[in-house]
């Protein structure tokens, strides 16, 4: 069957649910939650290298856009004043195991560790920056504001999708799954990663075409990371000693609900038929879900019953930051005379986990002019 898909329009309809977990007056000018003298030692930890080469994205392997945007990170936020830069590898051909890693942070007396990735996933269909941070307070809350500002710089700058702060927990332990962020928790130093974007997909691709773009990235990560700490340039021009109007609150004392990992998939999603007009050969939609523990993020349609999907789309309404979405939205698509239709949806949330909805199947084809006849399964 033959088929394209036509974005008519997207209405948000109904209501917009709101996910507690993330309250919209939290993105305001919050204080800074981690705690630090004016003698600030940061290490940057490309990740990979030697053997490890990381995932391959189209023309270059993670190792070298690792350290392509580590580099540009070390030297732009060496030019903050009061703060002291490493990295854990200067090389490509450098093999360290994470462990080590840590223990080099350590041996530096190192306040923070950034370990700097790029993102890759099995069905090659997913995009947008996240970054992940400590299940373990303090250093989970030191981590969710400093990725809440990160991905505001990367969405505002250079349109990146913001997936989320997240944690991932250990498999046999309520802590870290990430050993570089373990390890250094084990040694009391506070770690994140930072996945910019998916290196193999085709959303993200533009954003991973060259090295300026790996260096920019990294030049971006060190602005970030001076006004989380609130330094100041005089090489640069730029002053984050005062109030951050990007900073969103966070608990120190505790686990900061909102980085919660959510491997349920989300609990309904359906669609259904809004209008047929046989005279366009187009059909409208309704597309709802619902989702009590977390966030509707993608959605991804197949019109053939599930044979084929079409790329992934954000969810209408998704806002990482206050954790909303829309609970419902209509969609029109086009088809050719001829076809006929067989539409389900898939709806992701946060972490990926999905639900497949209801099937459209339709009884007759497209003739321009009778309206083809329908069923809902």
């Amino acid at each position: 069957m033959s088929f394209s898909k036509v974005r008519v329009f997207i209405s948000m309809v109904l209501c917009i649910v709101l996910f507690t977990l993330i309250p919209c007056e939290n993105v305001i000018a919050a204080d800074r939650v981690f705690p630090h003298d004016d003698n600030l030692v940061i290490v940057i930890d490309p990740g990979h290298g030697g053997t490890d080469t990381g995932t391959q994205g189209g023309r270059i392997q993670e190792r070298f856009m690792n350290l392509i945007t580590a580099q540009a990170l070390a030297s732009r936020l060496s030019m903050y004043e009061g703060v002291t830069v490493y990295m854990t590898r200067s090389d490509n051909d450098t093999t360290m195991s994470l462990t080590d890693r840590a223990k080099y942070a350590q041996s530096v007396d190192a306040d923070f560790v950034f370990s700097i990735h790029y993102n890759a996933c099995y069905a090659h269909d997913r995009f947008g920056i996240e970054v992940y941070t400590s299940r373990v307070a303090p250093y989970n809350a030191y981590g969710y504001q400093f990725g809440n500002l990160l991905m505001q710089k990367f969405e505002s700058r250079y349109g990146i999708f913001p997936r989320g702060v997240k944690t991932r927990k250990g498999l046999r332990t309520e802590g870290d799954y990430y050993t570089i962020i373990s390890a250094n928790i084990y040694r009391e130093i506070p770690a994140v990663i930072i996945e910019h974007c998916f290196a193999d997909g085709t959303v993200d691709a533009v954003h991973t075409a060259s090295d300026d773009q790996f260096r920019s990235y990294g030049e971006t990560d060190a602005d970030a990371i001076a006004e989380y700490f609130g330094l100041k340039s005089s090489i640069l021009g730029i002053d984050f000693t005062g109030a951050s109007d990007n900073l969103i609150s966070a608990d120190p004392a505790n686990f900061n609900d909102a980085t919660y990992e959510d491997r349920t998939a989300p609990d309904s999603v359906n669609v259904s038929v809004v209008s047929v007009d046989p005279t366009t050969n187009t059909i409208t939609v309704r597309i709802e879900a619902t989702e009590a523990d977390g966030m509707m993020m993608f959605y991804t349609l197949s019109t053939d019953g599930g044979w084929t999907w079409e790329e992934s789309e954000v969810w209408p309404g998704a806002d990482t930051y206050n954790g909303t979405f829309d609970s419902s939205f209509e969609l029109t698509l086009s088809f050719e005379a001829g076809d006929r239709p067989d539409i389900v949806i898939k709806g992701f949330n946060r972490y990926d986990a999905y639900t497949k909805s209801n099937q459209i199947t339709f009884i007759d084809r497209f003739n321009s002019q009778d309206s083809p006849l329908y069923r809902e399964a």
